[in-house]
């Protein structure tokens, strides 16, 4: 069963949660992997990242404190990202702008990052 996306090729790799096989042992029997829901696969790091996020907006949503480890991780997604924009900004601006797409990629990088 793949309750998350029905193309397997969007799937990254064996969860080493589960071995690949989608379940768990439990006391009351096999149960669905948490991590990859019951594929065995996990999916793409985009996806991984949306799950992750989600689960950080519901608890702090609900009142509770994000534990230090969801900080981090939140803060190197976001260096991640900057990082990622202030490249698309120096390639868009050596790449030859016929029709202008560079200057307005470079305008929406420039707008996400606050420059």
């Amino acid at each position: 069963m793949q309750p998350f996306m029905q193309d397997s090729s969007q799937y990254t790799s064996s969860c080493s949660s589960c071995g690949g096989t989608g379940e768990l042992p439990t006391d009351f029997g096999p149960a669905d992997c948490p991590d990859c829901g019951g594929s065995g696969y996990l999916p793409a790091k985009n996806t991984l990242v949306d799950w992750r996020s989600r689960d950080i907006e519901r608890a702090v949503n609900a009142g509770l404190n994000p534990a230090a480890v969801d900080v981090r991780w939140l803060l190197a997604e976001l260096r991640l990202a900057r990082k990622a924009l202030t490249e698309v900004i120096a390639l868009a601006h050596d790449a030859p702008d016929a029709d202008g797409i560079a200057m307005k990629i470079r305008g929406v990088a420039h707008k996400a990052l606050g420059l």
